[in-house]
């Protein structure tokens, strides 16, 4: 441009265009901007001259437009403007390697970061997701028997607090659960009773639930009653009206759970309607309702609203159900074992009871230095009863005896029908002697009552031999033989008479 406007024509209009072009030129070169030139961007001053020299030359060139001076000024700013381009791609070169470690920095963070998190991935995530997982895959396979050979196995280790650690607690309380089920199923199964069972059960909603107040009753189908297996305090009332009509009961009746927490005043035989809720659960067997657990629980809005409470009710309910097909066991085995040891027709027990029982029996009365009297009885004339009357009115005749016999010796002392017509009466702790008057009492409330029949009224008579253990023999069985040689002799003198046994009835020294 400065060429070109020292070859043109002084004055000529193209001259002072292009002067006018060059001090714009110069203004811009000191405050910044754009020169454009026929709508085109030509130049454009990102960085405005800072050096005090250099402005002074462009002020010149825009003030003192003379042709030495201007080329002068103009070499001087373009010179600067070469070394500043210079300075500037020293600075991007420097910058572009910089750059370039920086790039390299960032990938070697990047990696570690992927290492670290790969690492923390395994150790975080999947390796307790793979102990979780093969925890239920061992107990799905094993089943009771992981918890039961070895608790440690059941327990699963874990103790961060982020996801992976609460789904760990989670898995961890049910295999604790689990296994707490298991070993309580275990146990009852070893326990020798229904009772035992029960008495297991309540331990259970005591110390482990934290359930105080609660009753569980066993139900009899074939007689529709209930009775009262367990109370969580002795004093605890019942409505009594159930323990004679199980169908009162409305959780027995439906099979169902039947609850006051969700639906107020639903069973209206509960007797603390305004004090306390009530949660019935029915123990089911085969679609038969075998037994209620009545749990009750303060009348507050935590009652019915607690998380934690609905838990442990529903807790009780696992307990329940690992507990029904125990105690249904049990029951059906004790219901065989009594009519293996017992007589179906009379109730009493039987031959086979005694053999077992008579052991520990003469223990204690050892034990105890006391006497055992030993009471044999016989019908007198019983035949003739079958024979005339028939065998339904023989039968008649036995169980009334067996009731006279049974309710009129105490509870601890034992009645046995010792076979046919025949009945053994063992009398625990009696002084000695004393086994003679009951023998008395029993044959007189024989003798005295009145046997219904459809063909009449009966009466009949009753014959007993008496001897006592250890008075009369060294062994219990040695005992009862004689006092069935004192019966016979009864029978010898004429019948419905007690005989106590004497020396002189048996002479043999061996029995």
């Amino acid at each position: 441009m400065l060429e070109k406007w020292e070859k043109l024509p002084s004055q000529s209009a193209e001259r002072l265009l292009l002067e006018a072009s060059i001090k714009e030129l110069a203004r811009i070169g000191l405050r910044g901007g754009v020169y454009e030139r026929d709508g085109r961007e030509l130049v454009k001053i990102y960085k405005t001259a800072s050096d005090e020299e250099i402005q002074a030359a462009l002020k010149a060139i825009i003030e003192n437009f003379s042709i030495p001076e201007v080329r002068k000024n103009w070499d001087m700013v373009l010179k600067w403007a070469i070394n500043q381009e210079e300075i500037l791609q020293k600075e991007l070169r420097n910058l572009s390697e910089r750059t370039d470690y920086l790039y390299i920095l960032l990938f070697l963070i990047l990696g570690f970061f992927l290492i670290w998190g790969a690492l923390a991935f395994f150790f975080i995530v999947k390796r307790p997701l793979d102990r979780i997982v093969s925890q239920i895959q061992r107990l799905l396979i094993e089943g009771e028997s992981l918890c039961l050979d070895d608790p440690e196995r059941c327990k699963l280790k874990y103790y961060a607090n982020d996801e992976i650690g609460r789904l760990s607690s989670a898995v961890r309380d049910l295999l604790r659960s689990y296994g707490e089920l298991a070993q309580f199923k275990h146990t009852i199964e070893e326990d020798q009773t229904v009772e035992e069972v029960y008495e297991r059960l309540a331990e259970v909603f005591k110390e482990k639930l934290d359930l105080k107040t609660f009753a569980f009753y066993q139900v009899s189908n074939s007689q529709n009653s209930m009775r009262i297996m367990q109370l969580s305090n002795p004093d605890l009332e019942v409505n009594s009206e159930k323990l004679f009509n199980a169908d009162l009961c409305r959780a027995k009746r439906t099979g169902h759970l039947v609850s006051s927490i969700g639906q107020p005043g639903v069973c209206r035989l509960f007797l603390w309607k305004e004090e306390a809720e009530h949660y019935c659960v029915p123990f089911m067997s085969g679609g038969r309702c075998v037994g209620v657990a009545q749990i009750i629980l303060p009348k507050t809005q935590e009652t019915r609203k607690s998380k934690k409470i609905h838990e442990k009710l529903k807790l009780a309910e696992r307990y329940i159900r690992e507990a029904v097909p125990v105690i249904e066991a049990k029951r059906y085995a004790e219901s065989l074992k009594e009519q293996t040891l017992k007589d179906p027709l009379t109730g009493l027990y039987n031959r086979r009871f005694l053999e077992e029982a008579l052991d520990n029996i003469v223990a204690g009365i050892l034990r105890r230095g006391t006497v055992l009297g030993i009471l044999m009885a016989d019908l007198d004339y019983f035949k003739s009863v079958n024979d005339k009357y028939g065998h339904d009115v023989g039968d008649k005749v036995l169980r009334e005896t067996a009731q006279i016999l049974k309710t009129n010796v105490r509870a601890s002392d034992l009645v046995v029908r010792f076979g046919g017509e025949e009945f053994l009466i063992l009398l625990v702790d009696v002084k000695e002697g004393e086994s003679v008057k009951i023998a008395e009492k029993l044959r007189s409330l024989v003798e005295a009552h009145r046997f219904e029949t459809p063909k009449g009224v009966l009466q009949r008579t009753i014959s007993i031999g008496v001897s006592e253990f250890p008075v009369d023999a060294q062994g219990a069985w040695e005992a009862i033989k004689y006092a069935d040689v004192a019966l016979y002799k009864a029978k010898e003198m004429g019948r419905n008479r007690v005989v106590r046994f004497t020396p002189d009835m048996w002479p043999s020294e061996e029995y």
